[in-house]
């Protein structure tokens, strides 16, 4: 994937510190990142959300009023179904408990501070590119389910032209049959492939699934 559709991502910064914040942006702007908003007022998260979008949001944990774990509860009414949407949680809580129930609450990956510069990047990058990748997938697969009907039809029609012709010409049953097998057999993988498609354009799941991959491999 290009690297400057990843660097054109929106970022979120959710921290109550202005110094973290601070280094955060210098982070990413060194990076090459330069679509960055930040806030220190976890309440304002989903005003932010909507207005701004992000295709990442970077969460610290330990903030008053509205902790990470609330955010991320609350960010559960307003990110799409079906949608991978990455929370990398940056926090000075080292202990196990508060990883797992992050990591439960919807967070795809976790760091404590102090932070390394080189891992923050890496990790914004591997999250960004693996949304870009499940988006262009639901593409291929909307667009595959798109082309379906059509090819069914076109099957369809040419299973009752070739009946239409043996019946016409005489051809031999065992001819016609061969031929009418295989028109079946090409009509019903195009089913199953397009309902596959289908139901993962409703439902959640890994980039690497073998039905997205499937999809994918129809649409190259």
């Amino acid at each position: 994937m290009d690297k400057s559709i990843i660097l054109n991502s929106r970022i979120l910064i959710v921290d109550d510190q202005t110094s973290n914040v601070l280094l955060l942006e210098r982070i990413l702007q060194q990076g090459g990142y330069r679509n960055v908003t930040s806030i220190t007022d976890s309440r304002q998260v989903i005003d932010q959300f909507r207005i701004f979008q992000p295709d990442l949001i970077v969460l610290d944990l330990m903030m008053p009023k509205v902790d990470g774990y609330a955010v991320m509860i609350q960010m559960k009414g307003w990110i799409p179904d079906h949608t991978y949407f990455p929370i990398l949680v940056i926090t000075a809580d080292v202990s196990r408990p508060a990883k797992q129930k992050a990591l439960s609450l919807g967070a795809k990956d976790f760091l404590t501070k102090p932070v390394d510069a080189a891992e923050v990047l890496l990790r914004i990058y591997n999250l960004l590119e693996t949304r870009k990748l499940y988006q262009c997938i639901q593409e291929q697969n909307k667009l595959l389910v798109g082309q379906v009907q059509p090819a069914l039809q076109n099957l369809n029609v040419a299973l009752a032209e070739t009946e239409r012709v043996a019946q016409e010409y005489n051809i031999p049953t065992c001819q016609i049959n061969r031929l009418r097998n295989a028109i079946v057999e090409a009509a019903t993988t195009i089913e199953v492939l397009g309902q596959a498609a289908d139901n993962h354009s409703a439902a959640t799941g890994d980039p690497s699934d073998p039905v997205l991959l499937i999809a994918e491999s129809h649409g190259k």
